[in-house]
């Protein structure tokens, strides 16, 4: 798929995540504006991380052990940062 159909989620994406947001997207059934308003803010607008290991990664170097914590995205599969504890 050209970069320019793909996306944009933050660094860190990888091309199949891209792909496979944009097909649910695209294949999702009714269109819903809370789940738009929660994927722009749990997902979109947020770094994904590839691994649960690199989230914590970015967490030690922010040096924010304990008031960041990393999650799962339900919506693209890869890791965010929350201020929330899991």
């Amino acid at each position: 798929m050209p970069d320019f159909l793909l996306p944009d989620l933050g660094e860190g994406l990888t091309e199949a995540a891209a792909v496979m947001m944009d097909w649910w997207l695209r294949n999702r059934g009714d269109i819903d504006d809370y789940v738009d308003r929660d994927v722009e803010r749990s997902c979109s607008s947020k770094n994904a991380y590839e691994s649960e290991s690199a989230a914590r990664a970015q967490i030690a170097m922010q040096r924010a052990a304990g008031k960041l914590f990393a999650y799962r995205c339900r919506y693209c599969d890869l890791w965010h940062l929350t201020r929330r504890e899991q």
